[in-house]
């Protein structure tokens, strides 16, 4: 179906889906205070007919639009804002200062919305179950995590879900993805090097916990490079060394902290396995110890090849082939949309929505002609998945 054929089906849906976004963005709320744009979106899925349900301990939402048997799709979206000072000259702009939607999840909660609002008028297209998870937090804890330990993924049982981000490095409309591995993992390193202070000038006296870190973070450097194939991604930062107290006195502990990304299961139990016989070995044989914390993250985001295929055929028939743009290879950057692919298969692209500005900027702007196709390729990806297979 075309891009032509589905605007004429939404001509309806896109003025209040726009709308939804401007209000959002004049009125962005932080990770974790979601309160008012829980509020609207609750609103907005009870006046059409929705099942709502909400979640412990987080702003989430979550919609069940039930219609007979079948399959069960899920469309999500995020909702929070960043700590952003937005510029002035927006007609909409950000009337929380300090607070900026610069992260699109505007846009998400819009588009998911707008989805709702056509889905739940024609149910005549589809039979089955949709579910819309509204996660809060995405930019810090991971509003999922709650959703998904509290059972948005069950009651029914959800059979695939999908994720969907703008992209403004891409023209409107652009749909860029690829199957496979999409982004990384995170863990974060709390690194602990203890020694023995003693007077700067007789440091045979003591064991310098600022020159082992050194040692330390040179070998965990190594462990990438000679411990895990070429042909994985992974990477070791570390981000922050405290340590010392003067100018003439043998540091006695070091503290430091940093953060191991990577695609694999496998790769990352490996690097976790390795990364504290590592620190305390180099440690031990300079004479002081070192200790490793490992703080779990996001886990990676792994789009089914199956269901893949199905949702970037749909998108190259509406949005044409010189729009669908493979990714060449995952980024190591993380997603809170893993959560829901633990044990579940999904998909997770990036929509085009032009004009050329950074993520995370003061300067980041929509082009709002992503919003049909951003409504389009949900609604068409919902009608595809709940086919009988």
């Amino acid at each position: 179906m075309s891009m032509a054929t589905w605007q004429d089906r939404l001509q309806d849906v896109l003025p209040k889906a726009k709308e939804l976004r401007r209000h959002l963005h004049r009125h962005p709320e932080l990770s974790g205070k979601e309160i008012n744009t829980q509020k609207l979106v609750i609103r907005e899925l009870e006046a059409l007919g929705i099942e709502v349900h909400t979640f412990r301990d987080c702003y989430g939402v979550m919609g069940i639009l039930r219609n007979g048997e079948g399959c069960c799709v899920a469309i999500r979206a995020d909702m929070d804002a960043l700590p952003v000072q937005e510029p002035e000259g927006l007609p909409f702009a950000s009337e929380n200062s300090g607070v900026m939607h610069a992260c699109g999840h505007d846009v998400h909660t819009a588009l998911a919305l707008g989805s709702a609002m056509w889905l739940s008028r024609n149910k005549d297209q589809w039979q089955g179950t949709v579910k819309f998870f509204f996660e809060p937090a995405e930019e810090s804890f991971g509003g999922s995590r709650l959703m998904v330990e509290q059972g948005c993924l069950e009651n029914p049982k959800v059979d695939c879900v999908i994720g969907q981000h703008v992209n403004p490095r891409y023209e409107a409309g652009t749909f860029f993805a690829k199957p496979g591995y999409v982004s990384g993992s995170s863990d974060e390193l709390r690194i602990r090097i203890t020694g023995k202070t003693c007077h700067g000038a007789y440091p045979e006296a003591g064991v310098d916990a600022i020159v082992i870190a050194g040692q330390v973070v040179s070998a965990l450097q190594t462990l990438v490079s000679r411990t895990i194939s070429p042909f994985e991604n992974a990477v070791i930062s570390i981000g922050t060394i405290q340590g010392g107290t003067a100018n003439n006195i043998i540091c006695g502990e070091v503290n430091m902290v940093g953060t191991m990304r990577t695609l694999s299961v496998e790769t990352r139990a490996a690097l976790k396995e390795r990364i504290g016989s590592v620190v305390k070995g180099v440690a031990q044989a300079m004479g002081g110890d070192g200790e490793v914390t490992i703080n779990p993250g996001y886990g990676a985001v792994y789009n089914d090849d199956g269901y893949y295929a199905r949702i970037e055929s749909l998108a190259r028939e509406l949005v044409g082939s010189d729009k669908i743009i493979r990714r060449e290879a995952p980024s190591l950057g993380v997603e809170s949309f893993c959560y829901f692919l633990k044990d579940t298969p999904g998909v997770y692209y990036d929509l085009g929505s032009g004009v050329g500005t950074a993520l995370h900027t003061a300067t980041f702007m929509v082009d709002e002609d992503c919003l049909l196709p951003g409504v389009a390729l949900q609604c068409a990806s919902v009608l595809e998945l709940l086919k009988e297979e």
